[in-house]
């Protein structure tokens, strides 16, 4: 097994963690939505990485910001397809269910059609919280290894829900990438790829007539 050294672990926390942390700051700042661009977060717990997750940028900026003086609370709307359980722990460890509102999309029943038609109305459920962190998971993709329930459309519709429902709220969104294993024929990433860029396709379209 190869190990990474811990001082290259800790260098990178400004570019993964500090960038859910900033574009949460940006949103708040603009009234709008920012995407921080890195994944990696919702398994890692109060002491334990899991998952494919060194450490959890959701509840770090969510804390930071709590901490802060700058919300009270904040929403975590995780929309991975698998279930958030390092964020519950660090939320139960830490008895701040008061102040951060969590759900996870792995406790949604594998059917697109109602997922679909109750989105908007989990989505407004954060309507109480000052900022929404959302997490655009793209493994619930059809193709997936680790997915399969969502089409590429669905996912889209999926994006378009929670942007559209949050700005007609006016709550600030910032939102990160998440889990996707798809690979094309070379071995490469860009079907995940196309996911995400699908995503920022749908904040672009609801969100750019603020600017």
């Amino acid at each position: 097994m190869r190990y990474v050294p811990l001082c290259k672990i800790t260098h990178s926390l400004p570019y993964t963690s500090g960038a859910m942390l900033a574009a949460a700051k940006e949103a708040l700042a603009s009234g709008g939505v920012a995407c921080a661009p890195v994944s990696g977060f919702h398994h890692a717990g109060w002491d334990h990485a899991r998952g494919f997750c060194t450490f959890n940028g959701l509840m770090v900026t969510a804390l930071a910001l709590l901490a802060e003086g700058l919300v009270n609370p904040v929403g975590i709307l995780d929309c991975d397809q698998h279930n958030g359980d390092g964020t519950d722990n660090i939320i139960n460890s830490l008895g701040v269910s008061d102040r951060i509102r969590h759900y996870s999309g792995g406790e949604v029943s594998r059917q697109a059609k109602p997922f679909l038609r109750e989105l908007a109305a989990l989505t407004c459920s954060f309507s109480d919280c000052e900022v929404l962190l959302y997490q655009a998971g793209a493994d619930p993709h059809v193709d997936d290894p680790l997915g399969g329930w969502l089409t590429t459309a669905e996912l889209k519709e999926r994006d378009r829900i929670v942007f559209e429902t949050a700005r007609a709220m006016g709550l600030p969104v910032a939102w990160d990438l998440a889990g996707g294993y798809q690979r094309d024929d070379d071995g490469g990433i860009r079907p995940v790829l196309d996911i995400h860029d699908n995503t920022m396709r749908e904040c672009l379209a609801v969100f750019a007539a603020m600017r």
